[in-house]
């Protein structure tokens, strides 16, 4: 089975001829002096054995200071990555994992000087860090465009594999814009140079030997390079290290949007010609974006002047945007482009709702109401529904009781305790409201309706097809 495995390396791009054999010994001569190693160790909690043989003896305080202050038995657990740097002021860029809660970082520079460096910042979320050393001399990367890279330019990758020292391997770009499912904002270049373990956090340059990414993952059976490797963009790079540099963490621009997929069912039923955008969900009340007029069943499908080829690019665009921007949002509404503007803003993190508690009589019973045309039975928020459920105290609209076996509604994953919140953009609040919609989706001879389901305070839209009349 394959897996993800963190730790690599720098890669650089150049030109070649498909008539002429080409050595990258000068592009290597280039960034060598611009890529590091980097080392961090911890010191384990655990005394050596010596020290436990030792307790009770009038040596036991002795070699307890000596330890507690890194002594020449105190064990420590050590780290290997490699690093690029940043710039003049002794910034060097690795792998955040590298770093993580590590009580010493000591960075290798390419003539063998070994200085000591301090964590600036780290950002799990694309596993990047920024360390700070004392240098003279330095040779920080130049930065260059990751969006100009293509699939088929050559790459070098320099680092540290196995704690080697400088070691360099050839390849391609072989894919753009990898989504692995590792973080929120994966947008990763992959390549087919050979990358291991000890690599982690050098830098990817061009033809031009400008800095276009930074790799952090390798896919493998085993561990070791299959030649699937990754890199995180330049332009995030750039970004995030920034970021570290100035205030020590990454502030983010939270949309205030729950978005989703949009799939082809959806699409079509939006008069959309192709799926592509972020289908909003729903609205956070404590965002701005209650204030950008974007409604619930709104496709984002552009930002900030931008294309959104899909729901996960969102986010990667929001997130590069600083806080508190206004930036003009195109959103996909009753068959037609409508433009709107949204204000970026940081969210306050989720509190968990209260639910009602459990009651001890279980022998109530409740009103139901079947729509036919769904195959679903539902029931009104009522305080014995709210209680059988467990519904967050917020909770609206009508809870499903039953699902017919074999609808569409089934097949869409429709259970018992979900809520239908809207049926074609119609709010639901009662029976009243679930019997005007029946009525006008036989008049206008419908097929499929667009539903808004709410799941555990999580919403999502699902089209769903009408069970056939027999």
């Amino acid at each position: 089975m394959f897996k993800i495995v963190f730790g690599f390396v720098l890669l650089v791009s150049l030109p070649v001829s498909a008539q002429t054999v080409v050595s990258f010994a000068d592009a290597v001569q280039k960034v060598l002096p611009s890529v590091v190693s980097v080392s961090a160790a911890k010191v384990q909690a655990e005394p050596p054995e010596m020290m436990l043989a030792l307790r009770g003896s009038p040596f036991e305080q002795f070699f307890k200071d000596v330890y507690r202050d890194g002594g020449f038995d105190a064990p420590k657990s050590i780290l290997l990555g490699s690093g690029l740097i940043y710039d003049r002021n002794g910034h060097i860029v690795t792998s955040a994992h590298v770093v993580e809660n590590m009580d010493e970082v000591m960075v290798t520079m390419n003539d063998g000087a070994v200085l000591t460096g301090k964590v600036a910042g780290r950002d799990p979320k694309t596993d990047l860090a920024v360390v700070r050393v004392e240098g003279k001399n330095l040779s920080p990367v130049v930065l260059g465009d990751s969006d100009a890279a293509r699939i088929g330019d050559p790459v070098l990758a320099v680092g540290n594999p196995f704690g080697l020292g400088n070691t360099v391997t050839a390849g391609i770009i072989s894919a753009r814009s990898r989504d692995i499912q590792v973080g929120p904002y994966d947008d990763f270049i992959q390549t087919d140079a050979a990358i291991n373990r000890g690599n982690s956090g050098g830098p990817l340059f061009n033809a031009a030997g400008q800095m276009i990414g930074v790799n952090t993952a390798i896919f493998s059976p085993s561990g070791g390079s299959v030649g699937i490797a990754f890199a995180v963009p330049s332009k995030m790079v750039k970004t995030v290290a920034d970021a570290l540099i100035k205030d020590g963490v990454v502030k983010r621009g939270r949309l205030g949007l729950k978005i989703q997929t949009v799939t082809p069912e959806m699409a079509e039923e939006l008069k959309m010609t192709e799926p592509h955008g972020a289908m909003v969900a729903g609205i956070d009340p404590a965002s701005a974006a209650v204030r950008s007029k974007i409604r619930t069943g709104d496709v984002v499908i552009r930002f900030n002047r931008q294309d959104v080829p899909s729901m996960r690019a969102l986010p990667r665009m929001a997130a590069e945007t600083p806080v508190g921007t206004t930036v003009p949002v195109t959103v996909w509404r009753d068959g037609k482009a409508v433009e709107l503007s949204l204000t970026l803003s940081e969210m306050p993190e989720p509190t968990s709702a209260q639910v009602l508690p459990d009651g001890k009589d279980q022998t109530r019973t409740f009103a139901t109401k079947t729509l036919p045309l769904l195959g679903v039975a539902v029931a009104e928020l009522t305080p014995e529904i709210r209680q059988k459920f467990r519904l967050q105290k917020n909770a609206a609209g009508l809870a499903v009781v039953s699902v017919l076996p074999g609808s569409d509604a089934a097949l869409k994953g429709l259970t018992p305790g979900d809520l239908l919140v809207e049926l074609d953009r119609k709010k639901l609040s009662d029976f009243q409201a679930a019997e005007y919609w029946e009525k006008e989706a036989a008049e206008m001879g419908q097929e499929s309706a667009f539903v808004l389901i709410d799941r555990d305070g999580e919403r999502f839209f699902a089209v769903v097809r009408f069970v056939p009349v027999p």
